[in-house]
């Protein structure tokens, strides 16, 4: 049983890095043999979109297909860049071939480092990408600054659940790629964050900060907070809205 660690940071001694370790880490204490990779180090090309899936498979190096196609279960960690996951890490996306893909289990990570926007958005790429190869995704990891550390001890519970699920070995069900279409859409409807938007990022993130916060800024970012929750519950999304920033803003910029 081999997990696959892919780190898709150019910075190889990063967030990225440590994140994609803990989770590997968690895999190997339950006995499973590891293998990390970083993409900086293969020379994937940016597919133009002519051709289709045949023709970019070519701009991703046979070497780094193959080694997706053999694991038995992927761990993909990227950074976020104005709102989305790196450039490196789409383009890997885009032009990997993995024909065992169909009920493949993977973990994905997106790690927002600077204000940490872009935590949710960047995280649903990756689940996006694993929906359409039919991977089955688990335990979506957005990750900010703020939460780091807590991050870090449960992506060890999460490389462990994969080997649960490697153990299975539970493609979803159906004869070919259009039959297994019904399951696939079922099992993500299921997947969290992924009907998320940016007015769930800063409530997540004003959270998290109160969490990490201490002076006289915290009650009253717990306040907008809760008149936030409040609207939101109302319809009211765009007063929410306001009140979800500025809650956030008063302990961000403070901190």
């Amino acid at each position: 049983m081999v997990i696959l660690g892919i780190v898709g940071s150019p910075r190889k001694n990063g967030l990225t890095n440590r994140l994609v370790d803990a989770a590997l880490e968690g895999a190997q204490i339950r006995g499973a043999s590891i293998k990390k990779i970083y993409l900086v180090d293969y020379e994937i090309q940016q597919f133009k979109g002519h051709g289709g899936s045949v023709e970019a498979y070519k701009h991703c190096p046979e070497a780094l297909s193959q080694l997706c196609e053999d694991a038995d279960a992927i761990i993909l960690g990227a950074p976020v860049y104005w709102g989305d996951i790196n450039g490196l890490t789409k383009d890997f996306m885009d032009t990997v071939r993995i024909t065992t893909s169909s009920g493949k289990p993977a973990v994905g990570i997106a790690i927002a480092g600077g204000s940490g926007k872009g935590l949710l958005s960047g995280v649903q790429s990756i689940y996006h990408f694993f929906y359409h190869k039919q991977m089955r995704g688990i335990d979506p990891t957005p990750v900010s600054r703020f939460n780091l550390d807590e991050t870090l001890e449960q992506l060890k519970g999460s490389g462990g659940k994969l080997i649960e699920l490697v153990a299975k070995a539970e493609p979803f069900p159906g004869t070919s790629w259009n039959d297994r279409w019904p399951e696939v859409l079922a099992y993500y409807t299921a997947i969290p964050y992924l009907e998320n938007g940016p007015l769930d990022e800063f409530i997540m993130l004003a959270k998290q900060l109160i969490t990490i916060s201490e002076g006289k800024d915290v009650t009253k970012a717990k306040t907008e907070l809760d008149t936030a929750l409040t609207l939101l519950t109302e319809g009211k999304r765009d007063e929410a809205a306001r009140h979800a920033v500025t809650s956030y803003q008063l302990l961000f910029y403070s901190s």
